[in-house]
């Protein structure tokens, strides 16, 4: 029941990409970091063995079907004003191929380098093994740098889209979970090549601990709610510092993992078995309850911060339809219907009664697109009535109404 010619519209209203130039330089740009980062995921393949092959084919599959779970939450967050599918998951590719390979590429540059400046200073950088640097310190920041890039272009190009902390906890969670899936893989292929057994069972309990709402996709949706939440401010400084925020905490939240996480996660498994971690030999159950005592003692603070965010969040869109509704009742709500939007809560959701299922959904959307977009104009000094895309929402709204009716 979408009218596609709107659909388009609204993704690329007050988008750079309606200018010719930036939409050939973001073509470009976008073409070439793909590019990157996919050779540099998919290097080992090359010449590899069937087994190999295999075993990475293998082990995308599985990253795949076990993140379901993660897109699920994500799609039910998503229910008042979903976004593009197809941006969501170009999201999650842009994790998987992109940030994971731009990653490797950088992280082993650094590593390499930490490693040089070790041996010029003693053997140690600052007191610690280059290896601990590059695990703890290092690799954390070039990942939610990498993964951030994917975060800062659709708040660039898809201004229109990209509309409030939710949106922004959304994409960062997305890319994050991509990015989880294609480090199973990579790690995946790394213990099969270093024991001739690919531990499936153990690294998916280490990866996929929460059903992947952990990891990268927490790390991610940190750093997504900071820039998200600049769009929807209004305080200047709130602007500038919400992104450095989510950045920050993206960090944070990596190098606690990296560091407290991965020590409880040893200690524990020790615990059981007398010995650190080896996924080729660690039962997989020992491994998952290591796991989720690490991820929770070194990252349940994000897991509180993104909760609140999620409420605020949710308070944030209720109000925000019930405001630019209001003088759409008799035009685009009903009195009846927009008694429902006055009724609705945090969590709760509502309907458009009196319709089929399919029409009554794509009301319910276009009436909360209407909404958003009367909050953008605003929000931008312009005029609501004189937009092209908030008449285009309201005749939107008329057609699916008089389809009901035939």
């Amino acid at each position: 029941m979408q009218d596609t010619s709107i659909e388009f519209k609204h993704l690329f209203a007050d988008s750079p990409l309606r200018q010719p130039l930036y939409a050939v330089l973001f073509g470009g740009l976008l073409a070439a970091l793909l590019g990157i980062g996919i050779y540099n995921l998919l290097w080992p393949l090359y010449g590899g063995s069937p087994n190999i092959i295999r075993t990475f084919s293998a082990a995308a599959v599985i990253a795949v079907i076990v993140s379901i779970p993660a897109v699920l939450f994500v799609w039910y967050l998503d229910r008042r004003e979903h976004e593009s599918p197809l941006l969501l998951v170009g999201a999650a590719v842009w994790g998987a191929g992109v940030s994971s390979g731009l990653s490797l590429l950088f992280g082993t540059a650094l590593y390499e380098y930490l490693l040089r400046f070790a041996k010029q200073s003693g053997g140690t950088v600052f007191g610690f093994s280059a290896e601990t640097v590059s695990t703890v310190v290092a690799t954390p920041i070039v990942e939610e740098l990498v993964k951030g890039l994917a975060i800062l272009l659709l708040f660039w190009v898809l201004r229109a889209d990209f509309d409030d902390l939710r949106d922004g906890l959304l994409y960062g969670a997305m890319v994050g979970l991509g990015y989880n899936a294609a480090q199973y893989a990579i790690f995946l292929l790394e213990g099969y090549v270093s024991t001739g057994t690919p531990p499936y069972l153990s690294l998916g309990a280490l990866q996929f601990v929460f059903l992947g709402v952990n990891g990268h996709f927490i790390y991610s949706a940190l750093f997504g709610a900071g820039f998200g939440l600049a769009r929807q401010a209004h305080d200047s400084r709130l602007r500038t510092l919400a992104p450095l925020g989510g950045i920050g905490l993206a960090i944070l939240a990596n190098v606690l993992a990296n560091s407290v996480g991965t020590k409880v996660i040893n200690d524990t498994v020790r615990a059981f078995t007398g010995a650190r971690l080896l996924l080729a030999s660690t039962p997989p159950l020992i491994v998952w309850v290591a796991t989720a005592l690490g991820t929770l003692v070194s990252n349940c603070w994000a897991y509180i911060l993104l909760g609140i965010a999620i409420y605020k969040s949710e308070q944030w869109e209720v109000e925000t339809i019930r405001k630019y509704l209001f003088d759409e009742i008799n035009v685009s709500v009903t009195p009846d219907e927009y008694a429902l939007i006055e009724q609705d809560a945090p969590f709760k959701g509502r309907n458009v009664p009196g319709y089929p299922p399919k029409i009554a959904r794509a009301i319910f959307r276009a009436q909360n697109e209407l909404a958003y977009r009367k909050w953008h104009v605003e929000e931008d000094g312009g005029k609501v009535e004189d937009d092209e895309l908030v008449n285009a929402w309201r005749a939107h709204i008329a057609t699916l109404r008089a389809s009901a009716k035939k």
